[in-house]
């Protein structure tokens, strides 16, 4: 992993310098560099964790895209690199893809970060990729993923089925700490490690788009367990099949969104999902070019076996973009309907000019009691980071 940090960070160092003279070669270069910080509220209470409570650090991302005829290459890096915590000193190829279309049939093989939902909170279906926590805790980051994949278009819509040879384990920061020190050492249900195989069929009906997919494999996000007189959580994987079901309707005034996911865990059924609406406010147009409010709804039946801390919450938020799209704001807040645990985010990105632009977040549990694991293991966690970007 050193090795491929340092390759990946001499990588982006070289390319940022021949961005110019590279442009003309290639059909897409764009490059993405920025300095960074984070600083954390309060001391850690998680024992044997010492880390300081600011950090700061660098980090970059190069897109490159060329075409070969009907075949197209595309690539995606990125590395990061923190003062304060080794575990965010890494590297990781969220894209490297050759893909091809021949009438209504596409093929496309190497890595790629896929996105499967339409919820503003938490994608219950987004199911391929390992989540990047370490660059962002919502889980809305994900790692690249090795795959194979065939396509068909259809009249309105496209169906594709997956191979994903590989399986990439969660990777954990020292912070934000869950209470106790996250194992190096990873267990499988079965000693199965396997990426799987998925399907999904995409379709358009007016204003309907809806979609079912199908994944079995092992769970990317995994329970942390405590073993009997140990002082470490153990990461612990499942192995899953999913039958997936996202859509989203375009109404008068109302946009209408439902993500639902069933299927089976340790020899047992389960049932997930999302349901929200949003409403776009147009009250504010000369300052707010867009102003969205959001209201989502999140069950999950497998309670502390959830793959986030929804489980019986409420989500309720705002988004809005100004005049110009010089800076969007993000707000988000939920409410656990059986403990009464909160949670907050806040997000926003401002842009300077063409090439400056700046992006911060500030995220946190606001109340949380026993009963609700995984954010009372996060309480005393927040934290605000921010980030100064130039982009070419």
């Amino acid at each position: 992993m050193r090795l491929l940090l340092n390759f990946s960070l001499g990588l982006l160092f070289a390319v940022s310098c021949a961005g110019v003279t590279a442009q003309p070669l290639l059909e897409r270069l764009n490059v993405d560099i920025a300095a960074t910080s984070r600083y954390y509220f309060e001391p850690t209470q998680t024992p044997d964790i010492t880390i300081d409570n600011l950090a700061y650090g660098a980090r970059g991302e190069v897109l490159a895209s060329q075409r070969f005829g009907v075949v197209k290459f595309d690539a995606k890096l990125f590395a990061n690199w923190d003062s304060a915590d080794d575990h965010r000193r890494y590297a990781d190829i969220r894209q490297a893809k050759l893909s091809g279309r021949w009438g209504n049939i596409s093929a496309a093989a190497g890595v790629d970060t896929f996105f499967w939902g339409v919820s503003e909170s938490i994608n219950l279906v987004n199911v391929i990729n390992q989540s990047d926590i370490k660059e962002s805790l919502d889980s809305k980051v994900k790692q690249g993923q090795t795959f194979a994949s065939l396509s068909y278009r259809l009249h309105a819509g496209e169906i594709g089925l997956y191979f994903l040879p590989n399986f990439s384990a969660r990777e954990f920061p020292l912070r934000p700490a869950y209470g106790l020190p996250i194992s190096d050492s990873n267990h499988y249900e079965d000693n199965d490690k396997n990426g799987g195989i998925a399907a999904r069929g995409l379709f358009y009906l007016d204003d309907f788009e809806f979609a079912v997919g199908y994944f079995n494999g092992t769970r990317r996000d995994p329970l942390l367990v405590q073993q009997p007189q140990a002082g470490e959580l153990t990461p612990f994987y499942l192995q899953t099949e999913n039958l997936l079901f996202d859509a989203i309707y375009l109404g008068d005034s109302l946009t209408y969104k439902w993500e639902f996911k069933t299927g089976r865990e340790l020899n047992s059924g389960f049932v997930a999902s999302n349901i929200g609406v949003e409403y776009p406010i147009y009250a504010l147009e000369d300052t707010l070019q867009e102003l969205v409010v959001i209201a989502e709804y999140v069950f999950d039946d497998r309670g502390d076996r959830a793959e986030s801390h929804g489980q019986n919450d409420l989500f309720l938020g705002t988004k809005f973009e100004f005049a110009e799209n010089s800076g969007q704001i993000r707000l988000l807040y939920s409410y656990d309907m059986d403990n009464a645990s909160q949670y907050a985010e806040a997000s926003c990105q401002y842009r300077l000019n063409d090439y400056l632009r700046i992006k911060a977040k500030i995220m946190g549990v606001l109340s949380a009691t026993a009963d609700a694991k995984r954010l009372y293991a996060l309480k005393n966690e927040e934290f605000a980071k921010f980030s100064l970007h130039y982009a070419f």
